[in-house]
Order: C-alpha cells, then structure tokens, then sequence
C-alpha cells in the first residue's frame, strides 16, 4: 500500500515508499499506533488505515486505503466508525482534516459525511480546503 504511487500521491511525502521506508514506517505503526486498521470483516484481510495522528501537536484526521478497494464505499464507513469511537476520547473540533484540491475521491468521502470546508489553504505544498469533521 505505502509503495503504491496512487496511494501515496496525497500522503506523506507524496510519493511512493521504497522497500526500507515501508517496513520502517510498519513497525512504527505497530510499535506505536495512532490511527485503526480497517480490515474486511469476513476475512480480516488487511485494507487501510483511518483515524486520527499527533503531528507537530495537532491532531491530524486521516485515512488510506489499498487502491483495489477504492470506490467501494469503505472510505465512508471507516471514517464514520472512528469519529464514532474518537469522539469520547478526543474534541475533534480540535482535529485538523485537510484535502487538497486535486484528491476528488477524497473531497465526495467528506461530503458524504456531511463534513464542512471551513477555510482554503495549503499544506506541504498542496492547496485545498480545510474541514471540520461532524457527526
């Protein structure tokens, strides 16, 4: 998944991981998780990520999921189940979710939900919108 260059085009360094790079950032992940795993139910086949991260003290709201299950709603659902599950741990009013403006899938994921675009701005280079996670 991290060495997927569609993957990765809005994460990170916006690029695909080398070989070293994906298994060091696995084994931080597992030695210090932040964000759930999504896995399919029936198979507890790995899919993605999707939560929320600490980054330079702020709370980064975030989700990637393997590029053979895109479109299949499970972005959505991830991202419900975890501000469900957050929400008794964390003021997600306080939760930074940026898209930028070229990640369309992402863009109908937050409409989906009914999140609302607060205010444009760029990060790491990438203009877009910033918006407030709702319940």
């Amino acid at each position: 998944m991290l060495r997927d260059p569609q993957v990765m085009k809005f994460l990170g360094p916006r690029r695909a991981l080398t070989e070293d790079e994906a298994s060091s950032w696995f084994e931080t992940a597992l030695a210090t998780p932040s964000r759930f795993a999504i896995a399919e139910a029936n198979t507890d086949e790995f899919i993605g990520f999707c939560g929320i991260k600490q980054i330079d003290g702020v709370f980064d709201f975030g989700y990637f999921i393997r590029s053979e299950f895109w479109g299949k709603g499970i972005a959505a659902k991830a991202c419900k189940l975890a501000v469900e599950k957050l929400s008794d741990e964390i003021d997600l009013e306080t939760a930074q979710v940026f898209i930028a403006d070229e990640n369309v899938a992402s863009k109908r994921v937050a409409e989906k939900l009914g999140w609302q675009a607060t205010n444009s701005g760029s990060k790491d280079g990438e203009h877009g919108r910033y918006y407030r996670i709702t319940m």
